[in-house]
């Protein structure tokens, strides 16, 4: 799946942490557009997990979990293509 870096930030952003800023700088924005879209294009909501399981650190200190924050940027993904 193929979205543009600007959807890429939308949908982090509606799922994610709408506070993040394009300060964060094009490499880790590029390293995030790749996961968003891996976790829109995996087969299963685990799969989806799976794609970003590595952020756990973070999850834990927000009382967040893969599986919530896969599910949410799934659907902010759904949600954009039906409004386009």
């Amino acid at each position: 799946m193929q979205i543009t870096l600007d959807t890429a930030k939308t949908i982090y952003r509606n799922a994610i942490d709408p506070r993040t800023s394009d300060g964060e700088g094009a490499a880790w924005w590029d390293e995030v557009a790749d996961e968003v879209c891996a976790v829109i294009a995996a087969r299963s909501l685990r799969e989806a997990a799976a794609v970003i399981e590595w952020w756990h650190h973070d999850w834990t200190e927000v009382s967040d979990a893969p599986r919530d924050a896969a599910k949410r940027i799934r659907e902010a993904g759904r949600a954009l293509r039906r409004d386009a």
